[in-house]
């Protein structure tokens, strides 16, 4: 799922029109009408924080999809120690995990 498609989901699940999620985000309603346009821009991470502010979700809800209200204590515990990862090492903790993943 890109992330247009994503957001597009939210508009859905909220009934929300694209100028209300960019009055909601701070943004001039052409920034999100030009996401879904013919330019087909990509929001940067800033912008998808705004978002998800907006829309009252975290970030790891936006690109996973998960209703973090539904997570046991130890994926709660995962997601937390995920966070305090410098950027930089984030990419090694994720092939760790599918190494993981892989093997059974």
């Amino acid at each position: 799922m890109t992330v247009q498609e994503r957001i597009a989901q939210l508009l859905k699940k909220n009934h929300w029109s694209k100028y209300k999620l960019a009055k909601e985000a701070g943004f001039y309603p052409t920034t999100v009408y030009d996401w879904f346009n013919e330019k087909h821009y990509t929001p940067d991470r800033n912008s998808i924080e705004s978002v998800c502010l907006a829309f009252g979700i975290s970030q790891a809800e936006f690109y996973s999809s998960i209703d973090e209200t539904k997570l046991n204590p130890e994926q709660t515990a995962l997601l937390e120690l995920f966070s305090k990862i410098p950027d930089n090492k984030k990419g090694l903790v994720f092939e760790l995990l599918r190494s993981f993943a892989q093997k059974e």
